[in-house]
This record gives structure tokens, C-alpha cells and sequence, in this order.
């Protein structure tokens, strides 16, 4: 994909105004100017209701009538996917390193029974992903899991210890890097404000504050979660990573999520984006709610006719 930048250079290298065509020349210039300065690099959902035109739907994933992004149907081996529909430039055109980024959102998941299953945050070259539900997550699958040339980095959200990919527990968090191994993982937890851990549980339906940042002068990505703000002043997670070799010019950002053959549902209620910059942070009160799934009433049954004929 050619760059507004780059497409500025050539038009400016073929033309050469005179004193007579300057006015034309200068507006021109101007146009492109804006073109440029507009590059895409931040965005902003609190709640999904107004801005569905601008999320790609695939399998599953549906925006309720609330606003909120329901990934997989309360139903088992289900999949979806949700991805910004246009792709962000994550790196410089000139050399090809990559920029900051930062990205906040508020995932949910209801579920009551163990079970495959979970969601992932998703930085990909394409949003046309050959995932399969369970324990891919709808993200990869036994053929493409592993392969570098995936291009691949998610932050995966699991509620089942999965043995093939060697899980540390029914309840992590997870980088990922073209696989659905894990580099680095850890028991789903924050440091509340006397910096004890705290543990966390990903399946409570309740909402969860989740924050990913890249430095790429560090080539640090850390990962953050809590039940709230304000925000823990360690990360759960960091990892060192150079992302360029690993990332295309422009990819595209969303989630992926299955369930495996007991149901579950994912939610996104809320998320952010920022090249260069810290993404912005949703109002948890203003965000629309997740589902939670009804119990079943439980009790003793008598049946009246029975009575009747003991006596």
C-alpha cells in the first residue's frame, strides 16, 4: 500500500509551478498537505451503537442494540471477529521501524461451566483470518499456528488451560506472536494501590479494564489489567519484543473470540486506540452493560395430584 506521503513526493517531483500557476499549485499543495496530516492513528469507541459502519463483522460478532460488540453467540463451537475496517500504519514508510501505540478496552466474558474458549486482542495484516473456534480462539488453526509468516501479535484472554499450547491455568493472559503459544503469560491478576497482587477472574461477566502498550524505543509490550480505575501502576505482563520484523507497513487491529462446545459469550463494551500516544479511557458508567445469563430457578416440585389421590 502506497503511503499519502509518498504519493505527495511524486506529484511534487513532477511538478513544477511557475509564477503564473503558483494560486493552483499552492491549493494543491494545501490538499495533499491535509491528506497527510490526517493519517488515521487514533481511535475512539464508547460503546459501538453509533460507528458500526466502521467495524468489519465476520462469523459471530454482532453489535447488540445496547452498543455493546458481542463476539460469539450464546451457543458452543462458535467463532467471531471484529476489526477496524480500514488498516493502520504501524511503521515508518522511510525505515521501516515501528511507531508507539497504545490501546485500551473493556472486554467481558460470561460463562459458568470450564470450557475451550476465550478472546484475543488482534493486530493483523488481514482481517480475513482462517480461525477455529475452541481452542484457536477464531484467530489461527492447527495448519497456519506457529508459521512466521502469520505476522501476527495478539493478547489473548483464556478461561480454559489448554494443554496443546502449553496453558499455565484456566484463567490468563497471554502475548502472542504467530501462535497460540504463548511467549509470555500470566494467572489473570493486578496490583491494587498497597501493590498486592489481586487476583482477577476473566469470567465473572463483569467488566475487565485492559491496556496494551507498545514502546519501540524499549521494544517493550506490556499488557494491563483491573476491575477498575485507576490504573495499576506495574503491568501483569511485559515482554521485550521487536515488532518490525514481525509487522507489515499497515495492519489492521480488532478482536477474535470462540467458544468451545458449552456456551459462552464475549462482549467488547468499549475501546480506544492511539499511534504515538496514549489511547484514550473510556467511561466506565457510560458504557453500555454486559449480559449476564439468567439462572436457572432450582426448588421443589409437588405435584398437586398426587396429594389428592394419597389421601
Amino acid at each position: 500500500m502506497v503511503s499519502s506521503y509518498s504519493i505527495t513526493l511524486q506529484f511534487l517531483s513532477v511538478f513544477v509551478p511557475s509564477m503564473s500557476n503558483f494560486p493552483i499549485f499552492f491549493s494543491v499543495l494545501l490538499c495533499f498537505s491535509t491528506l497527510v496530516s490526517s493519517q488515521l492513528n487514533e481511535l475512539f469507541f464508547p460503546g459501538f451503537k453509533d460507528f458500526s459502519t466502521n467495524i468489519t463483522l465476520r462469523q459471530a460478532a454482532i453489535i447488540e442494540k445496547n452498543g455493546i460488540l458481542h463476539l460469539t453467540k450464546n451457543s458452543g463451537l462458535t467463532e467471531g471477529q471484529a476489526f477496524y475496517r480500514s488498516p493502520i500504519q504501524f511503521k515508518n514508510s522511510t525505515n521501516q521501524q515501528v511507531f508507539n501505540f497504545s490501546s485500551t478496552f473493556v472486554p467481558g466474558i460470561v460463562s459458568h461451566l470450564p470450557d475451550f474458549g476465550g478472546l484475543a486482542f488482534t493486530i493483523s495484516p488481514s482481517i480475513e483470518l482462517s480461525g477455529l473456534p475452541s481452542q484457536y480462539l477464531g484467530l489461527l488453526n492447527s495448519t497456519n499456528d506457529g508459521n512466521f509468516r502469520n505476522h501476527l501479535v495478539a493478547v489473548e484472554f483464556d478461561t480454559v488451560q489448554d494443554f496443546e499450547f502449553g496453558d499455565i491455568d484456566g484463567n490468563h493472559v497471554g502475548i502472542d506472536i504467530n501462535s497460540l503459544i504463548s511467549n509470555k503469560s500470566s494467572t489473570a491478576a493486578y496490583l491494587d494501590n498497597s501493590s498486592t497482587i489481586q487476583n482477577l477472574s476473566l469470567k465473572t461477566g463483569k467488566p475487565i479494564l485492559a491496556w496494551i502498550d507498545y514502546d519501540a524505543s524499549e521494544n517493550l509490550l506490556n499488557v494491563t489489567i483491573c476491575p477498575n480505575y485507576p490504573r495499576p501502576r506495574l503491568p501483569l505482563l511485559s515482554y521485550k519484543v521487536n515488532l518490525s520484523p514481525i509487522f507489515h507497513e499497515f495492519m489492521y487491529i480488532g478482536f477474535t473470540a470462540a467458544t468451545g462446545r458449552l456456551s459462552s459469550s464475549h462482549y467488547i463494551s468499549g475501546w480506544s486506540f492511539k499511534i504515538n500516544g496514549e489511547a484514550g479511557a473510556p467511561d466506565l458508567s457510560s458504557l453500555p452493560s454486559i449480559p449476564q445469563k439468567k439462572k436457572k430457578r432450582t426448588g421443589l416440585t409437588i405435584d398437586l395430584r398426587i396429594l389428592n389421590y394419597s389421601r
